[in-house]
C-alpha cells in the first residue's frame, strides 16, 4: 500500500522505430521490451503516448518525433493510466488510486480501493468523455481458478469512489460511444462485451446489456476504443488480431498484427491519423521472431480502422 509521498526519478534513453516487412509493411514496432503494456494514451498537449508496463510496474512516454522515451519506475504493479491535466496522470495500482506528475516525478495517493478481495487487483480504466469521472475495473488476479470477483468502479477528480457493477473477472475494454451517452467494457476471460446507458453529468449507468462475444480462438477482448463512427475496437489479446465491430455489435473487420497478445489500441499522432498498439509477452514463449512486448505504430486509415 503507498502510505507517503514517492518520488520518482525518470529514465531517459532514445529508440529506434524498426519498419516492419511482409504482410506488415507500412506498420512499425517501438522495442520497448514491455511485460504487460497497457492503457495506452495520446497527450495532445506534447505529442506523446503515455502508457504503462503492468507487470514493469513502469510508466512510459514516448517522443515519437524525436524518439525519446521516458520510464518512471513505480513501486507496485500499475493497472492503468489516465491523463488527468498537462504534466499529472492518474494512475489505479494495485489496490488504490494514485497521481504521479511528470514534471517533477512526485508519487502520492489519491484514493483508497477499500473492499476487493484479497486475489484481486485494479486492471483497466479510462476518463470518461467530459474528463469529469475516473472508471476503472479489478480482476482476479491469481493464475488460476480465477472467479468473478471484479468490479467497475467510478472516481470523482475529488477522489470520491462508487461501485458501478460488480461479477466480472477481468474488468477491461473501457469506452464511450461518440455521443457519450453509452459505456462498454468487457470480461476479458468470459469473452464479452458489454454496454450500458451512461448519465455523464452524474457518473451513472445503467444496467449493462451483452453487445458481442468473441471467443478464444477469435480473439478475447482486452482493451478497447470507439471511434468516430460508433465501431467498437478491440484488442484480441489471444488471437494476436484487432477485432472491429459495428454499432450493432456485428463483427466488422479482423486485423492480423504481428504480435501474439495486443493489449490496447490508441488514436493518436497528427490529425489522430496513427493507431498505436501495447503488447505482451510471456516467459514461456519462445523467441521466434515475433514482436511480442513490442509497441506497434501504423496509419489506422490505411488499414481500415
Amino acid at each position: 500500500m503507498l502510505t507517503s509521498i514517492h518520488l520518482i526519478r525518470p529514465l531517459h534513453s532514445t529508440i529506434e522505430r524498426i519498419p516492419l516487412k511482409k504482410p506488415f509493411v507500412g506498420m512499425f514496432a517501438w522495442p520497448v521490451s514491455n511485460q504487460v503494456g497497457e492503457s495506452p494514451v495520446w497527450d495532445g498537449y506534447t505529442d506523446t503516448l503515455l502508457w504503462i508496463d503492468v507487470r514493469g510496474q513502469t510508466v512510459l512516454r514516448l517522443d515519437p518525433a524525436r524518439r525519446a522515451l521516458t520510464q518512471w519506475e513505480l513501486p507496485q504493479v500499475i493497472g492503468a493510466l489516465a491523463l488527468v491535466q498537462p504534466q499529472q496522470v492518474l494512475l489505479a495500482l494495485k489496490r488504490q488510486l494514485a497521481l504521479l506528475c511528470l514534471d517533477t516525478g512526485t508519487l502520492s495517493l489519491f484514493a483508497p480501493i477499500v473492499d476487493e478481495p484479497a486475489g484481486n487487483r485494479l486492471n483497466e480504466g479510462k476518463l470518461s468523455p467530459s474528463g469529469r469521472w475516473f472508471v476503472f475495473g479489478s480482476m482476479d488476479d491469481r493464475p488460476e481458478h480465477k472467479q468473478p470477483t471484479g468490479s467497475l468502479y467510478r472516481a470523482d477528480l475529488q477522489g470520491n469512489v462508487v461501485k458501478l457493477h460488480h461479477g466480472l473477472t477481468i474488468a477491461n475494454g473501457i469506452a464511450w460511444s461518440p455521443d457519450g451517452r453509452t459505456i462498454f467494457f468487457s470480461d476479458s476471460f468470459a469473452g464479452t462485451i458489454w454496454h450500458a446507458v451512461w448519465g455523464e453529468d452524474e457518473g451513472t449507468m445503467a444496467s449493462p446489456l451483452l453487445f458481442a462475444a468473441s471467443d478464444e480462438a477469435s480473439g478475447r477482448p482486452d482493451g478497447a476504443l470507439v471511434d468516430l463512427a460508433g465501431r467498437y475496437v478491440s484488442a484480441g489479446v489471444s488471437a494476436g488480431c484487432i477485432n472491429v465491430f459495428g454499432p450493432g455489435g456485428q463483427p466488422l473487420l479482423k486485423l492480423a498484427l504481428p504480435v501474439r497478445a495486443p493489449t490496447m489500441p490508441c488514436v493518436g499522432g497528427v490529425g489522430g491519423s496513427r493507431l498505436f498498439v501495447t503488447s505482451l509477452v510471456r516467459n514461456s514463449w519462445s523467441k521466434d521472431g515475433t514482436f511480442d512486448g513490442c509497441l506497434l505504430d501504423f496509419n489506422r486509415r490505411a488499414w481500415g480502422i
